[in-house]
């Protein structure tokens, strides 16, 4: 009976350190970047099972940029440091990502991660270079498209998948995240605006007809190859 006693009083105590160690929750915050989608800061959340949910939100430095505009230069028959097809140039970007994931093994920081995200890419364009492309007819000397400016935005919608690893130190606060991934678009809608009032037939239509040809490069071309690296904090 003593025994029985003993041992229902001693056993929790064995069983807490393990309980304690198992840190079913996990939230922490880090800043880095995912090549070449954008610098970002992330927050990820450890559920009970070493399931993960990350976030994060971020901008497209140039050097990434860059990159976009090589795709959409090349398809377009340019050189890979050349302004695109209509001039257009991107040189503004952002993005913010959903991925959700899991840990598989308790003492190893590998991780199997995949979700959505948006990016979104902005520039400018030449009007009379885009109208002329298009129609084969450069716009009259008079008018606002002869020399105006478009603005270019593209919202891309992605999704990814990685393979990662997560180094912990200090007592598994200081958190190092790196991954490899493929990223894939799966719907791009581009809208060209003029930067000024429009008044030349047919200028509305050759904007669609522009629209249509980088949506179908962005969507085509834009399969990527990513690697991440992060620095950041544990709270919990």
């Amino acid at each position: 009976m003593r025994i029985r006693v003993a041992l229902a009083l001693v056993t929790p105590l064995l069983c807490a350190p393990a309980l304690a160690s198992a840190d079913p929750f996990h939230f922490q915050v880090s800043a880095g970047t995912d090549a070449p989608l954008a610098v970002s800061l992330r927050g990820d959340v450890e559920l009970p099972g070493r399931l993960r949910v990350m976030a994060s939100v971020g901008v497209t430095p140039s050097l990434y940029l860059d990159a976009f505009n090589g795709v959409i230069s090349a398809a377009g028959g340019g050189s890979q440091t050349s302004a695109g097809p209509y001039g257009l140039r991107l040189d503004r970007g952002s993005m913010w990502r959903v991925h959700a994931g899991w840990r598989p093994f308790p003492g190893a920081g590998l991780l199997l991660m995949g979700g959505y995200g948006r990016l979104t890419l902005s520039g400018d364009a030449s009007a009379r270079e885009l109208i002329t492309t298009v129609t084969g007819q450069p716009p009259p000397a008079q008018v606002p498209e002869a020399n105006g400016v478009y603005d270019v935005t593209s919202t891309l919608h992605t999704v990814s998948a990685e393979l990662g690893w997560e180094f912990t130190f200090f007592g598994d606060h200081l958190v190092i995240q790196t991954a490899v991934g493929f990223v894939g678009t799966v719907d791009s809608r581009t809208a060209i605006t003029p930067q000024f009032v429009s008044t030349t037939p047919g200028a509305a239509e050759a904007r669609v007809t522009a629209q249509g040809y980088i949506d179908q490069v962005l969507q085509s071309y834009v399969f990527l190859p990513t690697f991440s690296l992060s620095l950041g904090y544990r709270f919990l």
